[in-house]
């Protein structure tokens, strides 16, 4: 199952990535927001991985993709005020 071997690198590069922390007060709310979303896709990642793994071909694990799929854009939108707010 290649898909399974995929996502088990995408969990252990999310799990190995290092929260952030704020250098200077202006950047405080980059921070907590980056920190924030870096934590909802690993969640969301370890979802979609469990149902892939018990799905057995009865569950597209559709549900659990698209969740994955919005906490990567948020974590995006969350790197991307950290660049604004704090270079």
């Amino acid at each position: 199952m290649p898909i399974l071997g995929i996502v088990a690198l995408s969990v252990a590069a999310v799990l190995s990535a290092h929260p952030v922390y704020a250098a200077t007060e202006e950047c405080n709310e980059a921070f907590s927001a980056y920190n924030s979303a870096l934590s909802d896709v690993s969640d969301a990642l370890k979802r979609y991985t469990r149902c892939l793994s018990s799905s057995a071909g009865h569950n597209d694990c559709s549900s659990e993709f698209r969740k994955l799929k919005n906490s990567q854009s948020d974590f995006e939108a969350a790197v991307s005020q950290h660049e604004i707010e704090c270079n």
